[in-house]
């Protein structure tokens, strides 16, 4: 029998989601004894990196990796192992399927935005480099605009807060002023924590402390070749990006902001120079 979520829209299935969610939510503190640490991953926000110092802070067996399409294709994954995952990491939008599976279990929900500009530009130099991907042939031009008048891609266009506010999947155009609104407040009351690549570092630091982790060193993973880079952009480029981005700009915005207070209060600089200097070091240990 098919789960109720596959006969529901994603309007309903977001509803049902944010109630259950906010059930379950452990937003003053993290409990790894009784909480799921739920990785909400946006696509090329670094989040590989990020998840990469999470999962090493976990058994293998306790650590489940695991995309929206898959777990759409294959429900019961989540009750393969003979124990619960600990953490769960992945592409899913606040109206999947995982957190209707996760109802019965409390969670600390996590994400991390980018900047939208770079984001953008790092996903066509994602898609560019790998020839089987399925969107690989909207890069033939060298042209970044070209790419995003051809690609039917939804995160090209303010895909971070349609991510947010359920709106990911929509055909019907969604005004900018309501996709930053909804997912302002979704990521306000629906997340434990929301961290930004820009302050990676400073966000690893705020983890250890709040999740006790013992391990935050790390290599950036999956970092694409620069087929374009951002200084290659011209100021035509920017203002089509920015014109197509708006929701997506006042989110990060925002989310930095507030990101940035949090650190200021709990971080102190020196601790977070001295993170810097110890963690270059470490990569010229494991670089050789």
């Amino acid at each position: 029998m098919k789960h109720k979520w596959f006969l529901s829209s994603d309007t309903d299935n977001l509803k049902k989601n944010l109630k259950l969610i906010r059930s379950a939510l452990s937003s003053d503190s993290y409990d790894k004894k009784k909480d799921t640490l739920v990785f909400s991953h946006v696509q090329k926000a670094a989040g590989t990196s990020f998840e990469s110092v999470l999962a090493k802070n976990f058994l293998l067996s306790e650590v489940l990796h695991i995309n929206a399409p898959d777990l759409n294709k294959l429900p019961t994954m989540l009750n393969l192992k003979k124990q619960p995952p600990k953490l769960i990491c992945g592409h899913h939008p606040l109206h999947g399927i995982l957190y209707q599976l996760l109802k019965s279990k409390s969670i600390y929900h996590i994400t991390m935005l980018r900047e939208p500009i770079s984001r953008i530009l790092s996903f066509y130099n994602y898609i560019k480099e790998r020839a089987d991907h399925p969107l690989h042939s909207h890069t033939k031009s060298d042209s970044l605009l070209a790419f995003m008048d051809s690609c039917p891609s939804p995160e090209l266009t303010n895909g971070q807060a349609k991510r947010f506010s359920g709106h990911l999947h929509d055909q019907k155009p969604v005004p900018d002023s309501e996709l930053f609104q909804i997912a302002q407040v979704n990521l306000s009351k629906y997340f434990s924590a929301v961290f930004t690549s820009c302050l990676f570092d400073e966000s690893l630091l705020l983890l250890k402390k709040e999740l006790k982790l013992k391990d935050i060193y790390y290599q950036k993973q999956n970092v694409s070749k620069k087929f374009i880079t951002y200084d290659q952009l011209t100021d035509e480029d920017l203002q089509f990006i920015q014109s197509k981005n708006q929701a997506d700009l006042k989110l990060y915005n925002w989310v930095k902001s507030k990101l940035s207070k949090i650190i200021n209060e709990k971080i102190p600089q020196e601790s977070i120079d001295l993170f810097k200097t110890k963690n270059s070091q470490w990569n010229q240990l494991i670089n050789g």
